[in-house]
Order: structure tokens, then sequence, then C-alpha cells
């Protein structure tokens, strides 16, 4: 049996393969970034997920999550899947080499995620040779939801949008002045995510020629600070991953166009492709032998 996992914060995809009879089956936890679970919680969450017979039969595990970009907690992570499968191999992994085999499998290519935040990297065909220089929702994560959120934000409480764009605002969320705005972003636990929260409301006005421009800006500031470098260094084609880069896909290949970024693929979850590019390192293993 081999199990790969994709994790975020708050959930994760996995994917349990029998590849003597090419049988899988997917399912899904809560997230277990290893800043918020230990090892012990990651454990129990597989043994509520999976079988005590298919935990028992599981010979490799391809675990990729957020918060797993040092050795520290990528050990926690690791310490977990072997409690719960002890006869297993573990790799743990961040998420960027996710985004990089699923976007690009064995092919050298920029793989970037956008999603609630934002990142890139470069990849080699085999590993992330460079990563982009993310600071978090505070000072970056350009191009991804809680950005779209914040120019929206801005916007709106500076009377910086059109006047039939503040009226929708206000229709949508009525309850929601200056003082529980700041309130929400300072007291909440994941701010990054209640400004994401407000995507929706950007899609639902995309055609509007002021939201159009909100998010092609916010693109090509992804650009900047996560592309540009990277490819007039490499000339790689640029992929994409994540939930902002698949609802805002019209968007997006209009604004790589214009850069005249060669792009290819644009995804939504990676799990499934995931999924291919083990089976098809397995395959190969299996006919090297």
């Amino acid at each position: 049996m081999i199990l790969i996992a994709d994790s975020g914060s708050t959930k994760t995809d996995w994917v349990l393969w029998n590849k003597h009879n090419n049988q899988s089956s997917n399912h899904q936890s809560k997230g277990l970034n290893p800043f918020f679970v230990d090892s012990e919680e990651i454990a129990e969450t597989l043994k509520s997920t999976f079988t005590e017979d298919e935990l028992y039969q599981v010979e490799n595990i391809y675990f990729y999550g957020s918060g797993c970009g040092s050795q520290s907690s990528q050990k926690i992570v690791s310490d977990g899947l072997t409690l719960a499968c002890p006869k297993a191999i573990t790799e743990v992994s961040h998420d960027l080499l996710a985004a990089a085999r699923a976007l690009c499998g064995t092919k050298p290519g920029i793989a970037c995620i956008l999603g609630t935040g934002s990142n890139s990297c470069v990849y080699d065909g085999e590993k992330v040779i460079e990563e982009g220089v993310s600071f978090g929702y505070i000072l970056g994560d350009e191009g991804s939801g809680n950005h779209l959120g914040r120019k929206l934000l801005k916007a709106i409480f500076t009377k910086k949008a059109p006047e039939h764009i503040i009226e929708a605002f206000k229709l949508s969320y009525p309850h929601l002045d200056l003082s529980k705005l700041l309130q929400h972003l300072y007291q909440l636990a994941s701010p990054s995510k209640f400004l994401a929260g407000f995507s929706p409301f950007v899609k639902a006005h995309h055609h509007d020629a002021f939201m159009r421009d909100l998010i092609e800006e916010s693109f090509a500031e992804f650009f900047e600070f996560f592309i540009f470098d990277f490819y007039k260094k490499y000339k790689y084609p640029v992929h994409f991953m994540g939930s902002i880069a698949w609802n805002y896909k019209p968007e997006l290949i209009n604004s790589l166009t214009k850069y005249e970024i060669n792009h290819e693929n644009v995804i939504h979850n990676p799990i499934q492709h995931l999924f291919e590019y083990h089976q098809d390192q397995h395959h190969s293993l299996d006919n090297d032998k």
C-alpha cells in the first residue's frame, strides 16, 4: 500500500493506493500542519481516517504539507506517521514540492501557488532549486486570496471603489464597518483566511472594469515578486495551482499573455496529479528491477 497526502492547515487530502491490484481510494481528514498539531494527534488522525489493517499494510508514505519546510517540523509529521504506520518508509516535504511535482511532473518548470496565500519555486524536474521569498499576509502574498481581500477592503473603506461596488459590498456585508473590520484583523486567529473570504465577492463582480483591474493588478504584483526574476534566469514555463489560480483562470491567462509569459498548467487541487506522479515513479522502479 502507498499513502499520498496533500495537507494544509484546514484539511488533508489522501490517496491510498494498492499498487498490486492498482486500486485506489480518496480520503479526507483535518489539516495536519505541524505548527498546530503534534505527532500523537497526527497518528490519531490517521487511525480515525483509515482502518487498522490498511495502516499496517502501508509501505510508503509521501506527505506534502503546509508548515513542513524545516527538519524539526518534518520530524513531527514523520514521527506521527510512523506511530500509525510502523512498517512505512516516510517522505515528508513542503507544499512547494507538491506543487512542483503535481504541475511539472519530471520536467523543469516554475511552479506557483495562488490560494489563500502565494509562493513560487523553480523545479529542475527532480527537486526544487530556488524558492520565492514569501512574507505572509502582512507584507506579501501578492496575487493570493487574502491579497485580493486586502485590496478590495482598502478600496471600499477609502471610497476608491466605484459607488455601485461600495453599495453592493454593503448589501453583502451589512454589519461590517471599519471598527469591526479592524477588530477581525487584529483578534481573529487566522486573519489571512478572513481576508481571503472576500474573494467570492470579487469573483461575483469580476466582469466589472474596476474589479477586473483589481484582479489583474494583484496578479501583476505576484509576477513582479515571484516570477519575473525566475523566468528571466531559467526560461522555464510557468504553472499554477490553487483556488485563486483556478477560479480566476481567465484573468490570470490574460495577465500572463499581456506580459508574454510562457505558461502551461493551471490546476485547482494537486492530490490526483501527485497520485499520478507517484504511480509513474513506482512503475518506473518496478520496470528497472
